[in-house]
């Protein structure tokens, strides 16, 4: 277990007058906030004379913190029912707030957030407001100090719909070889309240809860990098012996095989010893309580692989290809099938490692016919340029194409496709492929063919185990490396 956050036990005392606008420690005396476009700051003048209330005209006890004296505001529910309520310290620079629906003589606490802005100030985000209805802010001080706080509330683009993972008996399936992106949801449910019975070991809470699992196609260490904006915690649990048994295991797991609920943004699962076949329920959570995108991928260190055909492709792409007419590289891709489909982003790189996004390309939605794009990449005059496609859904996730090169007259032009591929790959070049060779991410060689001396290769790979791999393509040109993924 890695560090913990502190969990605060004391007492708060908090009174605020507002620049403005009359003092108010009851909900029905609330006075009104504007919500507007972007944050324009109002200051809060703490003092010392308001009186603490718990009574259920007053909002009862908060769900989070101890709290001492309280102060409200009010506002009106824009018409996107999408709001962001942004505290920022002044001299005061620890406080917790509230989000409460009305009636104010009987107000619901709708979300409690600690330190989930800046610093150890709060931030209240909802995109399920009911547009015109009037809402109540809930203020009270961590360590009952006076000063000032600046606060606002902004309308903001509601969210994609929120995940359906939310429970360890709906997993999603995922494999960290082959990135995904996720958009995390804000204001939802705990996990322990969802799913009470499972030991979350060092997840003292388990705000906005998506799960995950995974399966072990190759043995190692299993390494995987959480990131995003803001502070995000997971635990993870195994190993079981198949799906089946993780998800009826599904309140009453024991304690997690890892876990971290530290303050950072950036977490690292890691399970030494995996072996093939095993099964891992992976737990991400949304401490921050902010919509935003977590990546969850390989990190640099593992050397296990997951199995990717597990992963229902949203998207099967078919015929990416880059093809240069002197200074411009004209790209087309198909799908045969689209689920969910919202837009592709085009990148372009030099080296195949550093990426710049040049064309946004709207998505389908969902089809079931074979649907072609392009994009012209214009004013290229480098000798070699790589492409790929980013994929992303209506809901936030996010998959990335295999890459294709356009290059000058005088450089190889290689693509493989399809990738990822469930066994059956090909290689294609505009020379001679000299030499293949295919091996695993701790680089132990599975295939290798010699004097092939052909521009185009089928390779069948239905008898290599489900992972991913790199490829190394030798023409009399050089030697060009690919990433494979095979399902």
């Amino acid at each position: 277990m890695r560090n913990n956050k502190t969990i605060f036990n004391s007492v708060f005392a908090v009174a605020i007058s507002f620049i403005g606008f009359s003092q108010s420690d009851t909900p029905c005396g609330a006075p009104s906030l504007t919500v507007g476009t972007s944050c324009v700051n109002t200051t809060a003048t703490i003092t010392a004379a308001d009186n603490q209330q718990t009574d259920a005209a007053n909002g009862g006890t908060p769900s989070c913190g101890s709290m001492g004296e309280d102060v409200w505001f009010s506002f009106v529910a824009p018409t996107s029912g999408a709001i962001d309520v942004t505290f920022t310290s002044g001299s005061i620079t620890d406080a917790v707030a509230g989000l409460y629906s009305g009636p104010c003589t009987a107000p619901t606490e709708l979300v409690c957030n600690d330190d989930g802005g800046a610093g150890l100030m709060p931030q209240l985000t909802s995109s399920s407001l009911t547009p015109g209805s009037t809402y109540y802010i809930r203020l009270y001080d961590y360590a009952g100090g006076t000063g000032t706080v600046d606060l606002c509330v902004t309308e903001i683009a509601a969210p994609p719909p929120p995940p359906t993972n939310i429970s360890c008996a709906v997993p999603d399936p995922i494999c960290s070889g082959s990135p995904i992106v996720f958009t995390a949801q804000a204001n939802n449910t705990q996990a322990d309240v969802v799913d009470p019975g499972n030991d979350y070991g060092c997840l003292f809470s388990q705000p906005n809860p998506s799960w995950y699992y995974l399966e072990i196609s190759a043995g190692g260490n299993l390494v995987i990098d959480v990131t995003a904006g803001s502070d995000v915690d997971f635990a993870i649990w195994g190993p079981y012996p198949d799906v089946t048994t993780a998800v009826a295991n599904c309140g009453s797991y024991p304690a997690p095989v890892d876990c971290s609920f530290s303050f950072t943004n950036i977490e690292q699962v890691s399970v030494t010893g995996v072996v093939a076949g095993e099964v891992y329920v992976l737990l991400v959570t949304n401490y921050a309580n902010t919509v935003q995108a977590i990546t969850v991928q390989d990190a640099g260190t593992n050397t296990a692989t997951t199995d990717c055909s597990i992963v229902p492709l949203p998207v099967e792409l078919v015929d990416f290809k880059a093809e240069r007419n002197n200074d411009e590289v004209f790209l087309s891709w198909s799908t045969v099938t689209e689920i969910n489909n919202d837009y592709f982003i085009v990148e372009r790189s030099q080296d195949g490692e550093n990426w710049s996004a040049f064309e946004y390309i709207e998505g389908n939605g969902t089809s079931q016919q074979m649907i072609h794009y392009s994009s012209i990449d214009r004013n290229n005059s480098k000798e070699v340029t790589y492409y790929r496609l980013k994929q992303f859904d209506f809901d936030g996730k996010m998959s990335i194409s295999y890459i294709v090169s356009a290059s000058s007259s005088t450089r190889s032009i290689i693509q493989v496709f399809p990738n990822p591929t469930k066994g059956d790959l090909t290689v294609s070049s505009n020379e001679e492929i000299v030499k293949l060779s295919l091996y695993r991410l701790d680089g132990q060689n599975v295939l290798e063919m010699k004097n092939v001396n052909e521009k185009k290769v089928g390779l069948d790979l239905n008898n290599i185990g489900a992972g991913v791999y790199y490829i190394d393509i030798t023409t009399s040109n050089g030697t060009l490396k690919e990433k494979i993924i095979i399902q």
